[in-house]
């Protein structure tokens, strides 16, 4: 009989562990898939819910009109859309290419989720945001995609930009705009060669963290500006900013608890290509706790309930999302295979329910 309870309690145990390695249902991983092979390169997002295996394709890019803008290079939409539990994603979008003597029509958008599987959502233009990163390259495009952050209740949008329209800015620049498009504040980077690699705003949309980073490679990075990056916080309403931590961070989410902040860092030096998780408290930036990660990281993302932490990254020449809840455990990898050719974006958490028309597996943009 002993043996029998102690098998028992051991199955209700590992029991409990192994859920607690699963989201519960309804809770969503949305993200996009881009083919980068294709002489259009086309956009579609998904939601991945971890606890049924099941995924659903929410939104598509069609080859004519306005398409969620892409960053040149990367060719993804890390940073440039956002998921905003339960069911939105807020983006840029435009035309593939800037028209030769006219500003773009480029506008931030809301993709509604929740839909009938089958009818991919109509994103619906929000307010117009022309030309808001870098100028025209030899060959006439426009690398239009800035890193881009909505507040949790859609009041506010956090853009980097280097230009407003046509007019090219001093220095590269976070634009804070209301839910109109009108500017509310502008924060100026330190130098030329600094750049924002990601925007977090607070539960609250009172608070903006961002990360700053270097520009160069081994022949033109200035070393004089590595003391510069690292994790900064904007209070919007006193209009003040400070260095919270210094560090070479690629990517930050608020979180888990609301006086919180997760940075992903380079372990080491700006050269480094391992990363740890680090969660500073407020107000002091002070590390109350550090934690492994997979890959050199690009994106983090909170569950809406603090619970569950996403995680992006290239690990062992691919593309992954890790799911890791915060309470503790090793984590799990998404069940999502980029084929090749195909970047993977990590866009945040949404809390729908899935039609049964959802796909076992995802389709191709």
């Amino acid at each position: 009989m002993r043996s029998i309870t102690l098998l028992a309690l051991c199955l209700l145990v590992c029991g409990l562990a192994a859920g607690q390695e699963n989201p519960p249902a309804g809770l969503q991983v949305v993200y996009a898939l881009t083919a980068t092979t294709q002489k259009q390169m086309l956009s579609a997002i998904y939601a991945y819910e971890p606890a049924s295996g099941l995924r659903s394709l929410l939104y598509r890019d069609t080859p004519e009109g306005s398409r969620l803008l892409l960053k040149m290079g990367g060719s993804d939409l890390q940073g440039v859309a956002r998921a905003i539990p339960p069911g939105d994603v807020y983006g840029v979008m435009g035309p593939t290419t800037a028209p030769g003597g006219a500003t773009p029509s480029d506008a931030v958008s809301r993709i509604r989720l929740g839909g009938e599987a089958t009818k991919p959502a109509t994103p619906e233009r929000v307010f117009p945001l022309p030309l808001c990163f870098s100028l025209a390259s030899a060959y006439g495009l426009w690398n239009r995609a800035p890193v881009f952050a909505v507040s949790p209740d859609a009041s506010r949008f956090a853009v980097y930009a280097l230009r407003v329209g046509e007019v090219r800015l001093d220095r590269p620049t976070i634009r804070l705009l209301s839910a109109s498009g009108a500017e509310e504040w502008r924060i100026p980077l330190d130098h030329p060669d600094l750049y924002v690699a990601d925007l977090a705003f607070s539960p609250d949309g009172g608070s903006l963290a961002y990360s700053v980073m270097p520009q160069g490679d081994e022949h033109t990075l200035d070393e004089a500006l590595l003391p510069k990056a690292g994790v900064y916080l904007a209070d919007i309403a006193a209009r003040t900013t400070r260095q919270l931590y210094p560090g070479f961070v690629d990517a930050v989410a608020w979180g888990p608890r609301p006086d919180q902040i997760t940075a992903a860092a380079r372990v080491g030096d700006f050269w480094s290509t391992r990363y740890i998780g680090l969660v500073l408290v407020l107000p002091l930036g002070r590390k109350v706790r550090e934690f492994s990660l997979r890959g050199a990281v690009t994106a983090l993302a909170y569950s809406d309930d603090g619970e569950w932490l996403a995680v992006a990254a290239h690990y062992q020449r691919a593309e992954r999302i890790w799911i890791y809840p915060v309470s503790g455990g090793w984590g799990q990898q998404a069940k999502i295979e980029p084929q090749s050719g195909e970047r993977i974006a990590l866009l945040g958490w949404a809390r729908l329910a899935l039609q049964t028309g959802a796909e076992s597996a995802p389709a191709r943009p």
